[in-house]
């Protein structure tokens, strides 16, 4: 069974491992292995996940989410507020044992109940995830515009994907 829940600072650990995992299996074949570890350990360092969750913590936005499965921790979502109406979803990973068993659609579900008067929630997916691309597309986002970026000494196009609610 799926439970979403606030994010603590007990979370860190799982999700330092939860995003080294997801990272590999997702970004393995896009990126070089040295630009997701140099990625990871910036990232996803504890002082730096730390600030996140307090950020979390002090706020009245359940910004930051985490799901569990039988009490295990098995994903991390994470939005920022855009301004009244619009939310990014900045994070969104579960583990790949548990894809495709309703996760990510819960943290979807529940970011539409929380962050409230919400209109829209966007991502951007890097083209060449096609793991991502398809979640989305899945959720019934559709894509709205696309933009390079340069990552780790490589261009990547990046698509926005849109949910108006």
């Amino acid at each position: 069974m799926i439970a979403i829940r606030l994010v603590s600072m007990k979370d860190i650990p799982h999700i330092q491992s939860i995003a080294h995992e997801t990272w590999m299996y997702t970004y393995g074949s896009i990126y070089t292995k040295e630009y997701i570890d140099t990625f990871l350990s910036r990232a996803y360092s504890t002082e730096n996940l730390s600030r996140s969750v307090e950020r979390t913590l002090q706020s009245e936005k359940r910004d930051f989410l985490i799901a569990e499965w039988n009490d295990a921790v098995v994903g991390y979502a994470h939005t920022r507020q855009v301004n009244e109406e619009e939310v990014e979803l900045l994070r969104i990973y579960v583990r790949p044992e548990f894809h495709k068993m309703g996760v990510g659609k819960a943290f979807i579900q529940e970011y539409i109940h929380v962050l409230k008067p919400m209109k829209k929630l966007f991502a951007w997916v890097g083209k060449d995830n096609s793991i991502g691309r398809a979640f989305y597309e899945k959720r019934g986002f559709v894509q709205t515009e696309e933009m390079v970026e340069t990552t780790g000494g490589q261009e990547k196009t990046q698509i926005k994907y849109e949910l108006k609610l």
